[in-house]
């Protein structure tokens, strides 16, 4: 149970981050193509504007995950505490 509750949660994380470098590097490369500028510049915006609402998302995610993983500890905890009948 404790494996399955870490992997849940590494991959909850992973899939996070690289949404988050997946965004964060497009709007970077938007930004400094040194082709059609006039038309990919002003583009930059909007995986910027996902790169920000992702954000947010992943925050909540977090506190989300956290409190999850604290309930599912206690209940685990609680279930090999206490003697079964």
């Amino acid at each position: 149970r404790p494996f399955s509750l870490t992997v849940r949660l590494f991959a909850n994380m992973l899939a996070g981050h690289i949404l988050l470098v997946t965004f964060a590097l497009l709007t970077q490369s938007l930004v400094t193509a040194e082709t059609m500028q006039f038309i990919l510049k002003p583009m930059a915006v909007l995986p910027f504007g996902m790169l920000v609402f992702l954000t947010a998302f992943e925050v909540l995610v977090a506190f989300l995950q956290a409190y999850i993983f604290t309930i599912l500890t206690a209940v685990y905890i609680g279930g090999a505490a206490h003697p079964e009948h």
